[in-house]
């Protein structure tokens, strides 16, 4: 193997050409090195060899390189490190030049201006060194501003924000890892069911979910996935005994005799004629039981005959009773992160919920939320949940955690599609947390076809309104609801 000198990653084997160890021909036919763990912040110019752009060092060029701590320092007064660079300031009295150095000013001397200044057409102006800090109200001193809760960072949704003081970086949520995947660094899920992490008991299954996991208790125990115990057996009957007592016939139950009438009744007329004597009932019955003995014919029933005519009045109709279609009974999961349901963000409303993370808990997963600090007072975001032809069959309970955090953060509702207002309202939650609402959705006609969900911004500035594990239960709701798992 000899390199050559006309292409880089060329190497000679006898009389071939091919790509030399730890370069690989590329589309374009060319050679290009490989790096086994990438160039996160630069490039690879050799195997397994990075070239970082400016701001950033290490070997996969992940790491910010501290300008501040280089000599010579690229600041004639005071630097400030920021992610991937740095800027410079003077102090009090200074003004900041293009190349780095602080030139004497007397007008930013009599502003007293934390950060130096700035002279605009005669106006002297203080200066922040960063666009992540902002003046304060006194227009001398720089604040920092919170990227990761005003909005303006810009990590993906399986990344979260963390605030550095005139700056912010994305790390991975927890329950993901970053990994080098398919040429590029990404968060990638974590399966704590295998590998073993998860504290799910050792009586339920572990399930894994996006960025986190959760436990159900196996079958014959209860609980909540972390602790499971046995269900007693008396509240457990066997699939086959069931199927028995299903399919049993009854024993036949034999009629007990008619009541002895008081007062002898001839219904002959259906006129009381008053006593009879027993010399009559033997002259005038016994020939005519012979003859209905005769001319009737043994019936499938014994307790019913052909042709019966009441002595009462008219014979009855009988009717037939069309009897509904008895309701499937279900539970659907329609959480955030891997219900089983259909959501939709309503297009005719003025912004869009959007995907928060729990941080806390080990079942932590996805919330919707509409941040208080996002769009205008009284923007309206509306999430729609399509039903299916299983929820419309009849009622059922519809189940929600939601949490109004903020002063005057807004409004929540709940409407269904065929309903003009809302069936459910609310403005605060308890002690601004999570609760649980019930509620039993029924129609008289026409079954809606969807259920939508409504958050009506406040004039508050901050906090948020929040909505989580959504379930859908057959049948109305009852007073006492275990959790579903």
């Amino acid at each position: 193997m000899i390199p050559t000198g006309n292409q880089a990653g060329v190497c000679r084997y006898g009389r071939r050409l091919e790509c030399c160890y730890g370069w690989k021909k590329n589309s374009k036919g060319q050679c290009e090195a490989q790096c086994d763990h990438g160039c996160k912040h630069g490039e690879c110019v050799g195997p397994n060899k990075c070239k970082c752009f400016p701001g950033y060092t290490g070997k996969t060029c992940n790491q910010d390189l501290n300008e501040c701590g280089l000599k010579p320092r690229p600041c004639e007064h005071r630097c400030m490190n920021s992610h991937g660079s740095y800027k410079c300031y003077c102090l009090n009295g200074y003004t900041l030049m293009p190349d780095g150095s602080c030139a004497n000013s007397r007008t930013c001397s009599l502003a007293h201006c934390q950060y130096g200044c700035e002279d605009f057409d005669g106006e002297i102006r203080c200066l922040c060194p960063s666009a992540g800090l902002q003046l304060g109200q006194d227009e001398r001193t720089c604040v920092d501003i919170d990227e990761c809760v005003t909005g303006k960072n810009l990590c993906p949704y399986n990344k979260q924000c963390v605030n550095t003081f005139s700056s912010y970086f994305c790390k991975c949520q927890d329950g993901y890892d970053l990994k080098y995947v398919d040429g590029k660094y990404d968060c990638v899920d974590l399966d704590e069911c295998a590998s073993g992490t998860h504290k799910c008991s050792h009586l339920a299954v572990c399930l894994n979910t996006p960025g986190s996991y959760k436990c159900r208790c196996k079958s014959g125990f209860r609980g909540n996935g972390f602790e499971c115990s046995a269900i007693p057996d008396s509240q457990v009957r066997p699939k086959q005994e069931t199927e028995d007592i299903r399919n049993v016939i009854p024993e036949p139950v034999v009629t007990p005799p008619p009541k002895i009438r008081q007062q002898p009744f001839d219904y002959e007329g259906e006129v009381y004629i008053g006593p009879q004597t027993e010399g009559r009932k033997e002259q005038e019955f016994p020939e005519e039981e012979e003859e209905e003995v005769e001319d009737n014919q043994l019936n499938p029933r014994g307790d019913v005959f052909k042709d019966f005519e009441s002595v009462f009045g008219p014979a009855t109709e009988v009717k037939e009773i069309e009897l509904a279609p008895v309701q499937e009974e279900f539970i659907m999961d329609c959480n955030f992160d891997q219900g089983a349901c259909e959501w939709v963000q309503d297009k005719d409303d003025d912004m869009d919920w959007s995907v928060a993370y729990h941080n806390e808990g080990a079942g932590a997963e996805y919330y919707m939320t509409m941040s208080g600090l996002m769009g205008e007072h009284d923007y309206v975001a509306k999430l729609k949940l399509l039903l299916s032809d299983r929820t419309q069959q009849g009622s059922f309970c519809l189940t929600f955690d939601y949490r109004m955090a903020g002063h005057n953060v807004g409004t929540l509702r709940v409407l269904l599609d065929n309903i003009a207002y809302p069936v459910w309202e609310q403005s605060q939650s308890r002690d601004q947390g999570w609760q649980t609402e019930l509620l039993t959705v029924t129609w008289k006609e026409v079954a809606p076809e969807s259920i939508v969900f409504e958050a009506q911004r406040g004039k508050g500035v901050g906090g948020e309104i929040g909505l989580d594990n959504v379930v859908l239960t057959s049948g109305p709701c009852q007073e006492d609801v275990s959790p579903f798992f």
